[in-house]
This record gives C-alpha cells, structure tokens and sequence, in this order.
C-alpha cells in the first residue's frame, strides 16, 4: 500500500538525458524522456498498442517512439503517429504522470494528475547553492521503503550502526522532541556540553564536547527528510540561534517505493564551511560509507522479515518519531 497522491523522486536531473530512462516507482513501471527543449517528461512505461515498454524506444525529436511498431508520442501522452497506417485511433495514448525539477532532483506525482500540488515539495536549495558544497548519489535498496524511513528518522541508532562517524552517547542521553505542523512532522535534539559524533568534531576541528544539535523534518507527501545539523563550541550560543561560530550540514533523504521489498534512496549531503579545501571535501565525501551502513542493516532487516513479517515486535521510548511518522 502507497500514498499515492504524493510527490516522490524519481530521478537526479542528470540521470535524464538522451536516452529513456526506464524506472519502476511504486509498483508502476514509468519511462523518462526530454523533450528537444530540455523539458523532462514521465510516460507509463507500457505502449497502448501491444504493451511494449517505451523505455526500450527513442526520443525522436518532441516525441518518444515505441522500439516495437514505430508509434509515436507527444509530450503530453497522445499518439501522434502510426507508421503502417495513415490514422492514428482516436484513443490511442499513454499515461503521462506530472513532473516537476527542482534542484538537480526530478519529482513525480503518483496519483490523480488533478491533486499534483507542487508547493508541497520542500526547498532543498542546499542541493545547488553557491553557498554550500554537497555530494549525492542514488542507491538502490533491497528493503520495505518505511525501513528506510525508520532508520533516517531514529537517530539513536548512530551508536551502534555508525560507531565511528555519526554515533554519540549524547543521542542516547537527550529524549526526541517531536512535533506536528499540518503534515509534516519535526523532531529535534539538542545536545549541550555533548561528546559529539566523531564527523563534526573532525570537521569542525573541536576536541572534547561541543553544542551539537541534530534536526529532521518529515514530508510524508514528498517522501522526502531534511536534516540540519551541525556542532560549535560549548556554549558558543548555536542554541539561542547564533551560529555564526557554527559549521552546519544539510542532509537530504528522498525515499521512493519501488515494490513491496524494494525502494530508491537519493540523498543529499551538503556543509556550509570549507567550500574550497579538497582534504575536507574528500572528508565528508564519506558519508557515502556511512550510508551505506544504512542500508546493510536494513537490507539484513528485511532477509530476517521475509521469513516472519507478522513476528511480535515491542516499541520502546526512543520509537516516537517512527512511530508518529507511520
């Protein structure tokens, strides 16, 4: 079961270029082409006439060919050409999906094309600012998309799955605030005189405890959590809304359905300081890793859930975030 009238990502802009890009989101198959102007464009990825995929077909000029019998597509969906016949059926079309780029990220709607309302994407401009240095990628997970979800919205466990980057007994110590605000939820800890997690102390060359705070919020109708966090020195007054002596990092978790078991993690991670220097780059270039312990336990996750999904499981204090997000 998915939120389907919702935005999800469904690509990194550069992923669509001169070819269709065949993607499978929520359990649909979905082609995505540009148009000659540059314009991205998402098809179901079946043609009306015997259920080839368009994927496996040619952007020809404004239009997206079927490889299988020639039939043409305009950008909005409706045959334009059928090479054995001068006519073209009056119904003969395929779903077009709504899409929308924002900040290297393509965004598609899932649901009724007449509920697509894009101001419920959130502003990522850290994705491309000036202002900020960021890294990203997409993985391809073998797990139930809330699994993913889970483990981005629950941050006590850096400790033990990201010991050496991410993990803090502070994370442990400081309870989650969580809030609502329509529909999307908020959680924040703010860590004071804190040991902080091993990556913001080396970036932000502090020994010993530091302020560090770690804040997310959910967008279930995006599919999407942001994280701002970041360290400074004990007492330096981040927590009363001075970071000027601060580094700070963005992090950006779009989370897509793929199936049942199966999901797309494109993620973000962008800093605010030391733009220019390589050493630090190739540093925080390593969050890769440290997702990547993400998805192992996750993936290990669901192998253990596929020979019992419906096996009793406890929630425990630290579940409030998750546990409001579902």
């Amino acid at each position: 079961m998915y939120l389907r009238d919702a935005w999800y990502v469904a690509a990194w802009s550069h992923e669509i270029a001169d070819a269709p890009l065949a993607r499978l989101l929520l359990e649909e198959p979905v082609v995505l082409w540009r148009t000659g102007d540059g314009t991205a464009v998402a098809f179901e990825d079946r043609c009306c006439h015997r259920h080839a995929p368009l994927s496996a077909g040619k952007i020809v000029g404004d239009c997206l060919q079927c490889g299988y019998h020639g039939l043409t597509f305009d950008r909005t969906g409706a045959c334009v050409e059928v090479p054995s016949q001068p006519q073209v059926p009056p119904d003969a079309r395929v779903r077009r999906y709504p899409l929308t780029e924002r900040h290297n990220w393509v965004w598609i709607w899932m649901g009724d094309p007449t509920a697509a309302d894009d101001s419920l994407i959130p502003d990522t401009y850290w994705h491309d600012s000036p202002d900020r240095r960021a890294v990203g990628d997409r993985f391809h997970v073998n797990c139930h998309y809330q699994s993913l979800i889970d483990i981005q919205l629950d941050n006590t466990h850096s400790r033990f799955v990201h010991p050496d980057t991410l993990g803090n007994a502070g994370s442990l110590r400081h309870s989650p605030k969580t809030t609502r605000d329509g529909d999307v939820l908020h959680n924040h800890r703010r860590m004071p005189d804190s040991d902080p997690p091993p990556i913001f102390s080396r970036a932000a060359k502090i020994d010993g405890n530091a302020d560090v705070w770690v804040e997310w919020a959910y967008t279930p109708r995006a599919g999407i959590i942001a994280f701002d966090t970041g360290i400074a020195e004990v007492g330096s007054g981040v927590f009363d809304g001075d970071r000027s002596k601060a580094v700070t990092m963005f992090n950006t978790h779009g989370i897509t359905p793929e199936t049942a078991t199966t999901c797309h993690h494109f993620w973000v991670s962008a800093r605010d300081f030391a733009l220019d220097d390589p050493e630090m780059h190739k540093m925080m270039s390593g969050i890769r890793d440290v997702f990547l312990e993400d998805v192992a336990i996750v993936e290990a996750q669901q192998r253990i859930r596929n020979y019992g999904s419906d096996a009793h499981q406890i929630d425990i204090g630290a579940d409030v975030p998750t546990i409001q997000a579902r």
